[in-house]
């Protein structure tokens, strides 16, 4: 299965096309991505969960405590705390918290931010990260995140996730530690529940395509590079990240394209062959779909931001 040829199949979160004509230009790509912010309140959790985000929770007044694979894990007030939320989770006690920041944030974005790759290895390994020192981060910034994201306004938004990279990258380079290695098997059936034999799987997978989507890739090789059938990595792939390989993979692509587009003079068919599309029509496309625009509007948009003002 060429992934630089197969259509890209429904995604729910898609808007349809009579909603996208009255939505901001980076409304379907941002849709897509599914980054979510929010500054509330912790509730107790009822049973576990999980998505195929990375979260990043950061208390603002108490102590909370998750249950996280079946280990209790505190998170102080102020620490910065991040983890791969394939691994069930549970908020246990929230305690006397009033207010707190979680951030649910799109894997393929996660990854594409310059971070420390022992982290990066860390969060998709399984482990609970969190900051040494607190304070890193305050409710004012989290609440004007949360308006600017949804922003109509395309540079606006763009820049709130760029802010949230860099304050990542500030975590990453400032001191952490890992307060919890996931080392549990699961063995229960309940469908909520992803197994430790599926992230380690997804986690190899996560890691082959960060190397290699820049390169015409086969959804066959990415499972012969962790040794599975490619009916059966597809789908532990689908169900741990939520979304399908391909689309995946094309995130990731688009990424890349928008990176060079916004920090390079390179012409538009250099940017789209150094990101891995190798077909021009499916490129424009694909951009058009996923940016909801052209990627000479976007180049125009993202160099405004830069010099303009």
């Amino acid at each position: 299965m060429d992934l630089n040829q197969t259509r890209l199949p429904p995604d729910p979160h898609m808007c349809s096309s009579t909603d996208s004509a009255t939505r901001s230009p980076l409304s379907l790509y941002s849709e897509y991505q599914r980054m979510d912010i929010e500054l509330r309140k912790p509730h107790f959790m009822e049973s576990s969960h999980w998505h195929g985000q990375v979260e990043v929770n950061v208390p603002f007044d108490g102590d909370v405590e998750y249950l996280i694979n079946n280990e209790v894990v505190q998170i102080k007030q102020g620490h910065i705390t991040l983890f791969w939320a394939c691994t069930p989770h549970q908020l246990t006690r929230p305690g006397n918290c009033q207010n707190m920041a979680i951030f649910n944030l799109p894997m393929h974005l996660f990854l594409s931010w310059p971070l420390d790759r022992q982290l990066i290895n860390h969060v998709t390994h399984g482990m609970v990260i969190k900051s040494l020192a607190a304070q890193q981060l305050s409710p004012f910034e989290v609440q004007r995140w949360q308006l600017e994201l949804n922003s109509p306004n395309e540079q606006i938004r763009q820049l709130a996730i760029d802010e949230i990279g860099l304050m990542l990258k500030r975590f990453s380079l400032s001191g952490w530690l890992p307060i919890l290695v996931n080392k549990t098997v699961r063995t229960r059936s309940n469908a909520h529940n992803v197994s430790r034999h599926a992230q380690f799987y997804v986690s190899q997978m996560l890691e082959f395509i960060g190397a290699n989507f820049d390169q015409p890739l086969t959804i066959e090789q990415v499972a012969e590079h962790v040794k599975l059938n490619p009916n059966y990595a597809m789908g532990i792939f689908q169900r741990v990240m939520q979304l399908t390989m391909k689309q995946y993979i094309t995130a990731m692509r688009v990424n890349h394209v928008r990176a060079l587009l916004s920090d390079t003079d390179k012409s538009i068919l250099d940017v789209a062959l150094t990101a891995g599309f190798h077909s021009s029509s499916s490129f424009y496309s694909t951009f058009n779909k996923y940016v909801g625009m052209s990627p000479q509007n976007y180049r125009k948009l993202s160099q405004f931001k830069t010099t303009g003002d």
